[in-house]
């Protein structure tokens, strides 16, 4: 097998993401250009400035190795990042790789180091233990107890070769002749050494390990935080927090469970980690269930080994999932408690009081969520009702409408008699009330349909051209009946777009209407449709009244009308251009209005192109701001 391959298989290095390998590389390769710069330095200082007895040449070439391999290392772990970029498992493996190759050269140079500056007798022996302290840090789980170990080992080795006269033994400090062979100095060395490493890498372990473990946390309550602001489908969000909760402690499953209507039990919501059948076990009644009842009561609950703690509900069923350890915490909204967040480990005394701070903020954040569901929801349900009720009025007002104004109609045309000229007056009147209010209903149901998806046209891939010369001709008989030019400029190949046709003749059947309702005799309208990238842009522009630039931001409010045009004779209702807004926003486009007062205005319209291919037209691109 290849050394690559089998150096990344060491279960030690698994847990080290990528970026956490490339760091730890990175530390390890500064931390050697100063141990060489050091070794050369203060080996010419002891042996020329102190007159220690040094082997002055064999340190200054561990000194130049040292420098040799760690630049070799650096530059092979710098290709590694560059040329496997692409490959990212193959680049781990190899940094894998790199990391076991850095710690075992450092422990040959540490042995030779150790060997020719006096051996068990070395005054360079705690570096020893500052290397294995680094190895701690950078390397998760057992590694640094494995490391504490084959270090003793090695010390024991090189002792022994020295006692045997195997190896030649440097006494550099002034200590008594043979010390180096005296076992009990050297059983004493060597165990004063083992107890000091081990100390210091179990402390130094726990906190690294606690500090990884809170920072693990601490992403994954920030990916709460980022799943209960991504959506508002209840559903979704809970389980993406319950996967996050286990996820930082490393646990074997997570769950959320709410109070019912009833207030009685509590049903499971969100889990991740369960079994169905354990899932399906039945509701956690209030009554039986001491654990939820002390967590919604505010207390968090750790329970330390499942299978002997009394206050569980289904003990056979916690048994037969594996769960012998539980952290609950409640999940508590503005108005009071809603329910618990649990999370299981299949390890006894698995949860520490250390837990429920963050077991609590992830809990938070489910609140949070399903608070804001619930008012999405609501929300929705009144937006409906309302919605519902306004197409029941208008509905219901229609036909009566449309029979006063038949009737209206027949009068003023004298089927039935002639009207006095007084009368004609007043049923002139009562006819244009009545067709503002026809003119109303009908926005008032266009506007309805915007807001219900049941109510919208499914869009499909339509030449936007044909449709906007259908408009164009139907409104240029008003135009020219008022002594307008009225123009349109477009291409004569077609441009597909993702639409209806009712939303494209309500969409540019309003903007040219009330170009025309709103420009003097004499004045033009003018059409122009042009590409512009893989969309199309339809502008409408006229030489009318123009709108104050104050008020332009709110055009395209509900029932507004500028002050000016609610000055003049022309009857609206103000609906027409927020109806337009929603209809182009619905199609994936954008709306934009440019006008000066008294000089003319121009709306234009972008709207994302399609094209039509078996089997139904693609979706549209958006466009662009």
């Amino acid at each position: 097998m290849p050394l690559v391959k089998l150096l990344s298989r060491v279960p030690d290095l698994q847990p080290l993401a990528p970026e956490d390998l490339a760091a730890a590389v990175d530390r390890l390769v500064l931390t050697r250009w100063v141990a060489s710069v050091l070794v050369v330095v203060l080996t010419l200082v002891c042996v020329h400035g102190l007159a220690v007895p040094l082997p002055r040449d064999p340190l200054l070439g561990l000194g130049a190795a040292l420098a040799l391999y760690n630049a070799g290392l650096a530059r092979y772990a710098s290709w590694v990042r560059k040329r496997q970029a692409g490959n990212p498992e193959r680049a781990l493996a190899l940094l894998r790789a790199i990391v076991l190759v850095h710690v075992a050269l450092d422990w040959v140079a540490m042995f030779a180091f150790l060997h020719l500056t006096g051996g068990v007798t070395s005054p360079a022996t705690p570096l020893f233990l500052i290397h294995l302290l680094m190895v701690t840090v950078l390397l998760p789980a057992r590694s640094p107890y494995l490391y504490v170990g084959l270090a003793v080992a090695a010390l024991a080795a090189l002792a022994s070769l020295e006692a045997a006269g195997h190896l030649q033994h440097y006494a550099v400090l002034p200590l008594p002749q043979g010390l180096h062979r005296d076992l009990r100095f050297i059983a004493a060395q060597l165990s004063f050494f083992a107890i000091v490493a081990f100390a210091s890498v179990h402390l130094t372990g726990l906190v690294v390990r606690r500090r990884r473990e809170r920072d693990r946390q601490v992403a994954e309550l920030q990916r709460a935080a980022q799943a209960v602001s991504s959506s508002l489908k209840l559903d979704e969000v809970l389980d993406r927090l319950v996967g996050n909760a286990a996820n930082a402690f490393g646990a074997k499953a997570g769950a959320i469970r709410l109070i019912d209507e009833t207030g009685q039990r509590m049903a499971m919501i969100a889990s991740c980690g369960l079994s169905e059948r354990y899932l399906n076990k039945g509701f956690v009644e209030m009554s039986r269930s001491q654990i939820d009842r002390e967590a919604l009561s505010g207390t968090p609950v750790i329970v330390v080994d499942a299978l002997a703690d009394p206050r569980i509900q289904y003990p056979r069923e916690v048994t037969d999932e594996g769960i012998r350890s539980m952290l609950v915490v409640p999940v508590v909204g503005r108005h009071g408690p809603l329910g618990v967040l649990r999370v299981y480990d299949g390890r006894p005394h698995r949860f520490g009081v250390e837990d429920v701070e963050f077991a609590l903020s992830v809990a938070s954040q489910g609140a949070a969520a399903i608070e804001n569901a619930l008012t999405h929801g609501s929300l929705q349900r009144l937006e409906q009702a309302r919605s519902q009720f306004v197409r029941t009025v208008t509905h219901e007002l229609r036909s009566p409408l449309s029979g006063a104004r038949s009737m209206l109609k027949v009068l003023l045309e004298g089927l039935v008699g002639e009207v006095p000229a007084e009368q004609r007056t007043m049923l002139v009147r009562v006819d244009a009330r009545l067709t503002f209010l026809s003119e109303l209903v009908n926005d008032l149901l266009a506007l309805a349909a915007t807001q219900s998806a049941e109510l919208q046209e499914k869009p499909v891939a339509m030449d936007l051209v044909t449709a906007l010369r259908r408009v164009v001709e139907h409104q240029t008989l008003e135009g020219t009946a008022k002594g307008l030019t009225v123009t349109l400029d477009a291409p004569e190949a077609p441009i597909m777009v993702l639409a209806t046709d009712q939303g494209l003749a309500r969409i540019f059947g309003n903007l040219i209407g009330n170009a025309i309702k709103y420009t003097p005799s004499g004045g033009r309208v003018e059409v122009r449709v042009a590409a512009q990238g893989s969309g199309v842009v339809v502008s409408v522009a006229d030489t009318g009244i123009g709108i104050p630039e104050d008020e332009l931001p709110n055009l395209w409010q509900d029932f507004f009308r500028a002050r000016n045009a609610r000055l003049s004779e022309v009857v609206g209702t103000g609906l027409g251009l927020s109806i337009v807004k929603r209809i182009v926003t619905g199609y994936g486009g954008l709306i934009s209005i440019q006008s000066k007062l008294a000089e003319g205005t121009t709306i234009s319209v972008a709207l994302p192109g399609c094209e039509e291919r078996p089997g139904g037209p693609r979706e549209p691109e958006t466009v662009a701001e």
